[in-house]
């Protein structure tokens, strides 16, 4: 679809171009929360050590870092919809796949195919959403994209507490969900964006185009699994039983379902860079208010508004991304993106264990205030680089 036939889309069109990729958001995200505990319970009962367990726990992010940087131009070849399916079709096959290689070895390998399958549908999904949405919408759509993909994830674990981790069912869920995903895409292959056959920068050279969303997206990534993975710890430190520290983890993810489409709503109505300092700013005062809590219920109330800033600086860094940088560039503007987010995650468990080491417990407190502040800073220093160095942006940026 050329650029001209984009802006020829009617308003009906565009909001069902949209719906197809969040409708398909949710299957994608099942399969990602199935994968990630099916992996882990897994190797615990097969006895593997540790850092075994947690290579193949690494094994997605290290195939999304490697292989995204090649992706955009893979994906202007196979076309949006052909990129996509591709993806899930490596996902759903290495379900399948699982039980009949019952090895570490081979799960490794797979779980890396997992991941670079996995990567396909989301960096494209978010591509296609930031170049048909227009920016009177984008901040809602892109919430509303979010609230998909991370239900996805918090289903995923639920629906193992069903049918366990024994036998073929966990593994035919998983393709399944990667497998449904294709049709609605499928179904609105005519309102799909054309990805540019050339861009016009490479991935890493797109860090310099919207630095803000990169700075986003690495704070995002921190925040998300550095609560995901180390919030039930701080919790028992504090004096809560187990099952009341898998609620405050379940009260954060809830929180970034409830919170994010009001952030993208004002994202709509202010603007994406002002949104970001604002929930930074958020995220560090109910974090550090945490340790004087006295109530369990006041503790839940501020990891909920936690969750929601947290999911927040991921919608926000992607309509920060649509809103200033061209079309051509969007595909490698947003691998651009989930690397820094993957950067993020992957480095958030690590230093907050050894902060926690450090000051026990309240070393994570120290970490994710420290981390929101930094966010803020960097927003606000280099939006004021770049307003030096460059034209003042058009009402519509």
């Amino acid at each position: 679809m050329s650029a001209l036939e984009l802006t020829e889309l009617t308003p009906r069109q565009r909001m069902l171009s949209v719906g197809a990729v969040i409708l398909s958001t949710v299957g994608v995200g099942v399969s990602y929360g199935i994968g990630y505990p099916v992996t882990s319970l897994t190797f615990k009962e097969w006895g593997s050590p540790s850092w075994l367990t947690g290579l193949a726990g690494s094994m997605p992010a290290l195939a999304i870092l490697l292989c995204l940087p090649f992706f955009p131009r893979l994906v202007a070849r196979l076309n949006t919809v052909g990129a996509m399916a591709l993806g899930c079709a490596l996902v759903g096959i290495s379900f399948l796949l699982m039980p009949v290689f019952p090895s570490p070895e081979a799960w490794l390998a797979l779980r890396f195919i997992m991941g670079a399958g996995l990567a396909l549908p989301w960096l494209v999904g978010e591509t296609w959403i930031n170049t048909v949405a227009t920016d009177k919408n984008r901040g809602r759509l892109l919430a509303l994209y979010a609230i998909a993909l991370f239900s996805g994830f918090v289903v995923g674990p639920y629906m193992l507490q069903w049918v366990g981790i024994e036998g073929w069912m966990p593994f035919l869920i998983g393709a399944a969900g990667i497998f449904l995903a294709v049709f609605p895409l499928v179904a609105a292959i005519r309102l799909a964006p054309k990805m540019p056959a050339h861009p016009q920068t490479g991935v890493f050279g797109a860090l310099k185009l919207a630095p803000i969303a990169m700075i986003g997206g690495l704070v995002g990534g921190f925040i998300e699994l550095g609560n995901v993975s180390m919030l039930p710890v701080y919790s028992v430190a504090i004096g809560t039983t187990e099952e009341q520290a898998l609620q405050i983890v379940t009260m954060f993810m809830l929180g970034g379902l409830a919170l994010i489409l009001p952030i993208g709503y004002l994202a709509d109505k202010l603007s994406a860079r002002t949104m970001l300092i604002s929930v930074g700013l958020i995220f560090a005062a109910a974090a550090a208010s945490v340790p004087f809590a006295d109530d369990l219920s006041v503790v839940t109330a501020l990891v909920f508004v936690m969750g929601g800033i947290g999911v927040g600086f991921y919608a926000l860094s992607l309509t920060y991304i649509g809103q200033t940088v061209r079309v051509a560039d969007l595909a490698v503007a947003n691998a651009a993106f989930l690397i820094t987010y993957q950067l993020g995650a992957m480095a958030a468990p690590t230093m907050i264990g050894v902060a926690m080491e450090v000051s026990y417990p309240d070393g994570y407190i120290v970490v994710m205030v420290g981390a929101a502040l930094l966010g803020v800073s960097g927003f606000v220093s280099t939006h004021r680089k770049r307003a030096l160095t460059k034209p003042a942006p058009s009402p519509a940026q």
